[in-house]
């Protein structure tokens, strides 16, 4: 279809019959990126309130949603399931203009002042106490207090250029950062607060008598500046809160299962905010994943 008839479909978006009305709506939707342009020239062209202007911002949005659905399909099936492209994809939600090169950069950035300090001669727990130097000190990564978390402290985009996020965010940013730098740690889906392992993979904790059946070395808090932590201080944390010990509160969690938490922590943010639209879109995408 050329750009000419994508004009004229969008045109008769102003027919009063709502039974043509539908018989367009799906046309344009077929037509997906292709004919967003049009809908947004004519989006900005109308007068705010109108039903012209109600029924092009519905089939725009409902552009988006089908989009965030199919990239969040294809990362489903995908090998490697990166955990930044999930997010990313999540954060469209919100911010559907994400500028992917910048989140990119960011990242690499934060990257490159922790490998600068890292060497082959280090042990884990000082390469763990270099990278919560340059991530919480030196990017002063923060994370805030419950009663101020929006929606917005979820977003990765917002996370990166303010330095303030959910304790959720900020761990899942600390384990993305760690893997590109071929740091073996993980996040465990622990009830309440997000919590991660570094994995013995050198096998190394026999030589510091550390030994774990999970086969982590140690635990890290994100939420508390990355301090370290072993499994038996998890068993005295899940009997003050009297919660059962389960094997999944010690040993990592897939990247899927890392992002239904964070749809939870989202839906969580939109109730307590009222966001009905956003938590809408949520519950429509969460079969997904």
């Amino acid at each position: 279809m050329t750009d000419r008839k994508r004009k004229a479909l969008v045109s008769l978006l102003e027919d009063p019959d709502e039974k043509i009305y539908l018989v367009i709506k799906q046309v344009i939707k077929g037509e997906r990126e292709r004919i967003e342009p049009m809908l947004q020239e004519a989006l900005n062209q109308s007068l705010r309130g109108s039903k012209y202007f109600e029924r092009i911002a519905s089939i725009l949005h409902e552009i988006h949603i089908d989009r965030v659905k199919r990239n969040l399909k294809d990362w489903k099936m995908s090998s490697e399931k990166d955990l930044l492209k999930a997010l990313v994809t999540l954060s469209n939600l919100q911010q559907p203009s994400l500028n992917l090169e910048q989140i990119e950069a960011a990242i690499e950035n934060i990257k490159r002042d922790v490998w600068l300090e890292l060497n082959d001669y280090q042990t884990a727990f000082e390469q763990v106490k270099i990278f919560n130097y340059v991530f919480f000190e030196v990017h002063r990564f923060e994370v805030l207090p419950s009663a101020q978390v929006a929606l917005k402290h979820l977003n990765v985009a917002h996370v990166l250029e303010t330095k303030q996020g959910n304790p959720l965010i900020i761990g899942l940013l600390y384990s993305i950062i760690a893997h590109r730098l071929q740091l073996p740690i993980y996040g465990i889906d622990f009830p309440g607060v997000f919590i991660l392992a570094w994995m013995d993979e050198k096998q190394v904790a026999i030589e510091v008598e550390m030994l774990n059946e999970y086969g982590v070395l140690f635990y890290i808090n994100p939420a508390g500046k990355g301090i370290i932590f072993d499994d038996q201080q998890i068993h005295a944390f899940l009997k003050e809160i009297e919660v059962e010990p389960n094997r999944r509160y010690f040993e990592p969690t897939s990247n899927t299962g890392l992002i239904h938490r964070y749809l939870k922590a989202c839906e969580d943010s939109c109730k307590f905010q009222g966001d009905l639209t956003i938590l809408e879109d949520l519950l429509e995408i969460k079969s997904e994943i």
